[in-house]
């Protein structure tokens, strides 16, 4: 039984993040699935965490800052948060194997609120975006007189 369903209200519109998004529901839900049969997170997870948080952020930041996006700073300030808590979890998993109840909520929580508001919120903000550069190219052929 996953934690997190994939399904439409987690796709931000921009192919490769909502790829990458995918792969990492997945990846918590399967480690869910370990947990609930008595499989303590271990550290391969923590650091895939930690990898995927890497490139990932580096993509979607990579976006961000060729659409010019205003919100580029605290989105990052977002990403810096999680990559922090990340290492905390690691810590604290060196001293004491049992923070899996407490990384499977916090990835829980974090995950549907990053996507479904932060991430869904530059999504919509590409599609206009896309929207208004498709109007301007158009009109810079001469296809239609007013944007």
């Amino acid at each position: 039984m996953p934690i997190i369903e994939w399904n439409v209200n987690l796709l931000v519109g921009i192919q490769e993040i909502d790829r990458q998004h995918k792969h990492l529901v997945q990846s918590l839900n399967d480690n869910y699935d370990r947990f609930r049969e008595g499989t303590e997170i271990d550290t391969s997870f923590l650091q895939e965490l930690t990898d995927y948080s890497a490139h990932h952020f580096a993509c979607e930041e990579g976006w961000m800052e060729k659409t010019s996006y205003p919100k580029l700073a605290a989105h990052k300030e977002e990403h810096g948060l999680f990559t922090s808590r990340i290492s905390e979890f690691k810590k604290e998993h060196k001293r004491n194997a049992s923070v899996s109840v407490e990384l499977i909520w916090f990835l829980c929580n974090w995950v549907t609120h990053h996507i479904q508001e932060t991430d869904a919120e530059f999504g919509r903000f590409v599609d206009v975006h896309n929207i208004r550069r498709t109007r301007a190219e158009i009109a810079r052929r001469g296809e239609i007189d007013t944007l």
